[in-house]
């Protein structure tokens, strides 16, 4: 449980249905309603130490899928290069229409409806 909050946030949001409803609800009140491990536990009728473990093995489970598929690092690296090719069409003269496509694909990156 080492993992910074935000990371695992992010893992959360690309590999979350991967983990059963049990350990979703259980990592979604650590992380994104910021509960701690008592206060689950009360809610969940379970004790504390099974909280953790929940944890735990939702955090390995979600950082092996993004070892084994890397589509965090992937979006990074993709959004990246956009960025830095919007960069240099900022900088150049190429036309309006390529730079509003980059800006586009920069939206549909990002989650926003870019379409």
């Amino acid at each position: 449980m080492a993992q910074d909050k935000l990371e695992l946030s992010l893992l959360l949001d690309y590999y979350g249905s991967f983990l059963t409803e049990k350990q979703r609800d259980i990592i979604c009140l650590w992380v994104d309603e910021d509960m701690s491990l008592a206060e689950i536990a009360e809610m969940k009728n379970i004790s504390r130490q099974g909280v953790r473990d929940a944890i735990q093995r939702s955090e390995k489970q979600l950082n092996d899928m993004e070892n084994k598929l890397g589509l965090i690092r992937r979006d990074g690296e993709i959004r990246k290069l956009l960025e830095n090719l919007d960069s240099e069409l900022r900088s150049s003269s190429v036309n309006a229409q390529a730079h509003e496509l980059i800006e586009k694909l920069i939206s549909i990156m990002e989650g926003e409806n870019g379409i």
